[in-house]
């Protein structure tokens, strides 16, 4: 087997935490529009309803905490199992709570799974991916996010249909809506068993012949050739430089180079939340109802046509993040999508003013071209540029901390929205909102975003200005504090 296709399996296979990620994000949406769902839980409340809606996300930050160090200890390999455990756990208890503790605590669960697997799941991609292909590998992790996300507006829209509609009173369409989702993690659970251990972790735990195997298959070679041997001796060394400075503590996460780092990330994270796309997500039925269309066409059709362009527009990612680098592509997209929502802003207005559905079904066109530019650019890159900055002694680290950001400001974000949207004088106000964040997005991107096209992981360090290793020999160290 080549090593571009036994590289691309492992990487699918890893993905498969993205795919659990995706199929908890498109379940609750059309979940929250069951009427047996609504009255069961109360959930025509605004209150309650952004609770079900967005403790998933704040059980998110609560696993991507709890994992930032066990992570190191256990291994990438190791946490995504674990994660895929616990996502199985946390859908059991929503689909066969009555209360609406019981359903809240399953979403707290399934999401601290979530949390851990947004964390290990792009930086094990990254550590076990090529130079060259490092940006389309870790690119999978957000296309299966999408894939599931898909699938999940596919499968409720078959049951809703097969128990008559939204309004047919039934308990079952929910509950096997809710309980499908422990599916995908039983077969996470099996095939990631298979995949190897991360390189640049088993370096850093003192494992070199298995470091060394696993380089050599994931490159398609054998562990006597020279490109192989080079390439494991600069993450060996690397992780031997690192290691004498001694183990990482949270201090140095926010020291130094690692705070720009930190700082970075963070802010990415951020921003890819007030893109607007878990509100979208979410509540996208009722931003369509509002539109005018009717709860069908909201609830059924337009999740599965949207989330089907959501996929789809992934590839031009995976494409581009490689060849045209992160910085373009977060610019990019940073337009696009001010551009899709000042249109949707201005022609929903108009839409429910006039009572128009060719101006409803411009401003959809118009949500459609804000899906290709956010899957196409700052969904994906985010995890990527996330996952590739930080030096090995932080990575778990720092990578956690960026993803609690995201997770803390979409848990607000969708806690809020049912409130906000509530209080503004249009409902397609909230448009507005999410245009003058994606200008802000792309100014700060200008300024503030460093490119990393290119460079191994052992290289990234030196556009942060550290000291790194740049050969087989340790001795040899550059510090470049170009950006």
């Amino acid at each position: 087997m080549g090593s571009n296709t036994f590289s691309i399996l492992i990487s699918i296979t890893a993905g498969l935490g993205g795919l659990l990620f995706g199929y908890e994000i498109g379940v609750i949406g059309q979940v929250l529009q069951i009427q047996n769902f609504i009255d069961t839980f109360g959930t025509a409340d605004q209150n309650t309803n952004a609770w079900v809606a967005s403790l998933f996300q704040l059980g998110c930050v609560f696993g991507a905490a709890a994992f930032s160090i066990l992570a190191d200890t256990l291994g990438r390999k190791r946490s995504i199992i674990v994660s895929g455990t616990i996502f199985a756990l946390g859908g059991v208890l929503q689909a066969v709570g009555s209360s609406l503790a019981l359903l809240l605590v399953g979403r707290l669960v399934s999401g601290f799974a979530i949390g851990i697997a947004s964390m290990v799941v792009p930086v094990y991609l990254a550590e076990t991916a090529s130079t060259s292909q490092r940006g389309m590998i870790t690119v999978i992790y957000q296309l299966m996010i999408t894939i599931g996300i898909l699938i999940a507006a596919i499968v409720n829209t078959i049951i809703i249909e097969a128990s008559g509609g939204v309004d047919a009173g039934k308990d079952w369409p929910w509950r096997l809506c809710m309980g499908i989702q422990a599916v995908p993690s039983v077969f996470l659970i099996i095939l990631v068993s298979f995949i190897p251990f991360s390189p640049r972790w088993l370096a850093e735990k003192g494992r070199h012949d298995e470091g060394l195997e696993t380089v050599a298959k994931l490159r398609g070679l054998t562990s006597s050739d020279a490109a192989a041997i080079e390439e494991y001796q600069l993450i060996k060394d690397n992780a031997e430089y690192e290691a004498t400075v001694g183990n990482a503590g949270w201090g140095e996460v926010f020291s130094g180079s690692n705070r720009r780092r930190v700082a970075i990330g963070m802010v990415n994270q951020a921003f890819q939340q007030l893109t607007g796309i878990n509100v979208i997500l979410y509540f996208g039925p009722t931003l369509y109802k509002n539109l005018g269309f009717s709860a069908t066409v909201s609830t059924e059709i337009m999740p599965i046509v949207f989330d089907f362009i959501n996929s789809v527009c992934t590839f031009p990612g995976m494409y581009g993040i490689d060849k045209f680098g992160r910085r373009p592509l977060l610019q990019w997209g940073a337009v696009g999508m001010a551009v899709a929502h000042f249109c949707v802003f201005f022609s929903g207005q108009a839409a429910v003013d006039q009572g128009s559905s060719s101006l409803g079904g411009l401003a959809l066109f118009f949500v459609a071209v804000f899906y290709f530019f956010f899957a196409s650019t700052w969904g994906p890159v985010v995890w990527s540029y996330q996952s590739e900055i930080f030096p090995l002694r932080v990575r778990a680290k720092g990578t956690a901390i960026c993803t609690m950001t995201n997770w803390g400001a979409g848990f607000i974000i969708t806690w809020a929205f049912p409130q906000v949207q509530s209080a503004l004088q249009t409902k397609s106000d909230v448009y507005w909102i999410f245009f003058s964040f994606c200008v802000a997005m792309g100014v700060w991107t200008y300024f503030a975003v460093p490119e990393t096209k290119g460079l191994s992981l052992e290289e990234i360090g030196a556009v942060f200005g550290d000291k790194t290793v740049t050969s087989a020999n340790p001795e040899i160290v550059k510090s470049d504090t170009k950006a």
